[in-house]
């Protein structure tokens, strides 16, 4: 089950191992790695295998819930909710012939694609 999954780790990065976390596993859904309605590791199992306390997987599982990007119950697991389009090429704002074409959907269930660059949101 998702053995494979992309999950690097840098314990000498200034990123607490949970936005690690977090940051790899949206960029495993935008990559298509992960699909839509795709079950996610058990927490504690997830955390076994990166060396890490179920705390670190919990609380990336929770930031990613509160996006939109997982949804699930205790007991029935985790599964990917959505994954969002690539994000469109970027254009010079100034040749933007309609200003709500920028505008962010900040509706619930509406993953950001330009926050999957952690770069991006530092």
């Amino acid at each position: 089950m998702l053995d494979d999954l992309p999950i690097p780790l840098d314990r000498t990065a200034p990123e607490p191992l949970s936005v690690q976390v977090a940051d790899a596993l949206r960029a495993a859904a935008t990559g298509g790695v992960l699909r839509v309605g795709e079950r996610l590791p058990a927490s504690r199992a997830l955390a076994q295998r990166l060396g890490v306390s179920r705390a670190v997987v919990s609380t990336a599982y929770d930031q990613l819930h509160a996006e939109g990007w997982i949804a699930g119950r205790q007991g029935s697991g985790t599964y990917l909710r959505t994954a969002p389009a690539a994000a469109p090429p970027t254009t010079d704002p100034g040749a933007d012939a309609d200003p709500d074409a920028r505008l962010l959907d900040l509706g619930p269930g509406a993953p950001c694609a330009e926050a999957v660059d952690p770069a991006a949101w530092r």
